[in-house]
């Protein structure tokens, strides 16, 4: 048979075998019921792009999300493992070329030629043999299955570089709320201090009317509590500052030694937030972008299995020379070919191809489920936010109107204390209740930056102003 009988009767064969597969999509839908609109009410429900750290009314946030970005550790790892995909993507595309290499080879052989009795002859003889060879050998991709094998790499790589995008963005979200957060610990703090220097000075004044007998035990010991009380505030303030600090520090790539220059105040954001749409907002999520790349993998992984039960033709072969003298390698009289060709169909291998099949639908069942259940939870976190937004708002109003009078009323308070018209626990009580009003409106303001930043996390939105991705210019 020829080598052209041989290719013929390759295709004929794989028709054959194609013709009793079943075709079906690889794609299942994947897509649930979008709402058109988000339920909680908004007044800029359109795409946002200007990037969230600058709405934010914080201009040294920028610098050090750009700083997080340049120095954190676990971003440089998901930096690598792009690297590592795109590799694994150009070694995926080199089975479809052929492959060839150089052999140089090289044999000396005695021989003993006892029981010959050949007259005038040896005993033995030796000889000598030197080969030079290209070995080549290719794969022809008759169904696509190699090029799915590239494709499907390459979809991995574009994955793990949505991947990094995700972490780079969540990064920027950890960085701001733990700025934040250390903030508002440290003006915690000096409220804190503030009001243990206000409790220092009752106890003070109660001290002194109790020594002069114009105070009872009861009054003396409530204010040395509140007193008591205060410090203890004090301290914890101290702690939850130095951990908020630490942290942030980390994230930025520093040593955590809690050293960290903080904002005197947190910022006022500059703007009510622009919302995407519920179906653009799918589209901006770099980590719904990386799980279609992946349900998109998983599809081809599927082709790969059932294009394995068919026929697979390689050819294998190369010039070359041999000689049993070294130096008549390169002398084009020694000059050899070869040409092999191999089909090999699949008869029987316990079942595994197969196998391989129900598996790979059953990953492409699951990556479909892993879409819907990320797909929901990205809108949750978009309906949860835009809610709280509104909430926050609202809340925030009522609690400055609290604050603002519980601060009134305790020096109303301490005043009637000091003409006699009140008791000290009324007076001690009024207090306390200013100083937990101011300290919840703190908690509050952060609380509000905190929702913001989760707001733009969920609909997408970028930190900072968009560079070039990484990996593009590797796409080929």
């Amino acid at each position: 048979m020829n080598a052209h009988s041989f290719v013929l009767v390759s295709l004929v064969l794989a028709s054959l075998v194609t013709g009793c597969m079943t075709r079906q999509s690889n794609l299942p839908e994947v897509a649930n019921e979008i709402p058109p609109r988000w339920s909680a009410e908004t007044t800029n429900e359109e795409a946002n792009a200007t990037p969230w750290a600058r709405s934010m009314g914080d201009s040294a946030l920028e610098e050090l999300i750009e700083e997080a970005w340049a120095n954190n550790p676990d971003l440089s790892a998901a930096s690598r493992r792009v690297d590592m995909a795109r590799e694994e993507a150009v070694i995926a595309g080199a089975d479809r070329l052929p492959q060839a290499g150089l052999g140089l080879s090289g044999s000396q052989t005695k021989r003993n030629m006892i029981g010959f009795n050949f007259p005038g002859a040896s005993k033995s003889f030796t000889s000598k043999s030197y080969g030079l060879n290209l070995n080549v050998s290719w794969e022809l991709d008759l169904w696509g299955r190699l090029r799915d094998g590239r494709q499907a790499a390459k979809v991995e790589w574009q994955a793990s570089t949505e991947d990094y995008h995700a972490t780079r963005l969540s990064l920027a979200g950890q960085v701001a709320k733990s700025w934040y957060s250390a903030i508002e610990a440290n003006r915690q703090l000096a409220l804190a201090e503030e009001t243990e220097q206000t409790h220092s000075r009752n106890a003070a004044y109660v001290t002194k009317r109790f020594e002069r007998g114009l105070s009872n035990a009861l009054d003396h010991n409530l204010a040395q509590a509140s007193l008591a009380s205060s410090q203890a505030i004090v301290t914890r303030w101290k702690r939850q500052g130095d951990l908020a600090t630490r942290t942030l520090e980390t994230l930025l790539g520093r040593h955590p030694d809690g050293n960290a220059s903080l904002a005197s105040a947190l910022p006022e954001p500059t703007r009510e937030p622009m919302v995407s749409p519920p179906a653009q907002t799918l589209e901006k999520r770099p980590d719904m972008r990386a799980a279609r790349l992946r349900l998109k993998a998983a599809g081809l992984q599927t082709n790969i299995a059932r294009k394995n039960l068919l026929p697979a033709l390689s050819l294998t072969g190369g010039p070359g020379s041999r000689s049993e003298e070294f130096e008549d390698l390169l002398d084009t009289q020694f000059r050899i070919w070869s040409v092999t060709g191999n089909l090999i169909q699949p008869i029987f291998q316990g079942g595994r191809l197969r196998a391989n099949v129900r598996r790979t639908k059953a990953a492409l069942l699951a990556s479909v489920d892993s879409y819907k259940a990320n797909a929901l939870k990205a809108f949750r976190e978009a309906e949860t936010t835009l809610a709280a937004e509104n909430l926050l708002r609202e809340e925030e109003t009522h609690l400055s109107k609290a604050a603002k009078a519980a601060k009134t009323a305790a020096g109303l308070s301490w005043d009637r204390y000091q003409r006699g018209l009140e008791g000290i626990f009324t007076t001690l009580e009024s207090s306390r209740r200013a100083f937990e009003a101011e300290s919840r409106l703190l908690s509050l303001r952060r609380d509000r930056l905190l929702n913001r930043i989760d707001l733009h996390l969920a609909l997408g939105d970028e930190a900072l102003p968009i560079e070039e991705n990484v990996g593009e210019n590797d796409s080929k």
